[in-house]
């Protein structure tokens, strides 16, 4: 039986989701014109998406808390997207993963500004620190599998440590699309997709 408590519940949760909506885009706009956004107020915030203090502070803590909530599904976009190119599993070639990479790139690309709000939110706030670490962890096991798997069936070289080197890829890639994606055109983010496939390529894969 569906109480009231449980409407309530669900209605909070319904409209906690709309807010994050109508925010996310705000937020976005505000730390790409270059706001950190551990220096950006509140105030401009609220301001800039005509939202009262006190709606804020029903459904959030403080902007951290916001942060992980606008967070949410673009850290799963992008969790998803960055342990995609290593399914390609026995079959893969060095032109499948550069267009495995390049699609990994351009579902992180939009996101990049909030990505880097959690990393500088990560130094100074716990719960921020423990869900960016969390979700780049969680990309670094799948990542250490696949590269076990490739090893028992032949693909990846036997002489890589597989958790050590997942390591390698998951904090090489993640600190790379922060710093090299950002206003990129169209030719280098192509150019950037074929010098990371070619680094995965020879560095990870056993070629005949």
């Amino acid at each position: 039986m569906v109480t009231a408590a449980d409407v309530e519940v669900r209605r909070h949760a319904a409209r906690k989701q709309e807010i994050v909506g109508r925010l996310l885009p705000v937020v976005e706009q505000l730390i790409d014109r270059g706001e950190s956004y551990l220096n950006l107020p509140l105030e401009d915030i609220l301001k800039a998406s005509s939202l009262s203090r006190t709606t804020f502070y029903r459904y959030f803590k403080d902007k951290y808390e916001l942060l992980l909530a606008l967070s949410e599904p673009a850290m799963e976009q992008v969790m998803d997207a960055a342990t995609h190119p290593w399914r390609l599993g026995a079959h893969a070639t060095q032109e499948g993963l550069e267009a495995e990479l390049r699609r990994t790139i351009e579902v992180y690309r939009p996101h990049v500004a909030l990505i880097e709000a959690m990393f500088e939110a990560a130094t100074y706030d716990a719960r921020a620190k423990e869900h960016f670490r969390g979700g780049f962890e969680s990309v670094k096991a799948a990542i250490a599998e696949h590269l076990r798997t490739g090893q028992r069936e032949g693909y990846i070289r036997a002489d890589i440590h597989p958790v050590e080197t997942a390591g390698w890829l998951t904090w090489m890639g993640e600190r790379g699309m922060t710093q090299l994606v950002p206003g990129a055109d169209e030719a280098t983010i192509q150019r950037l997709a074929e010098s990371l496939a070619a680094i995965v390529w020879n560095s990870i894969y056993a070629h005949p």
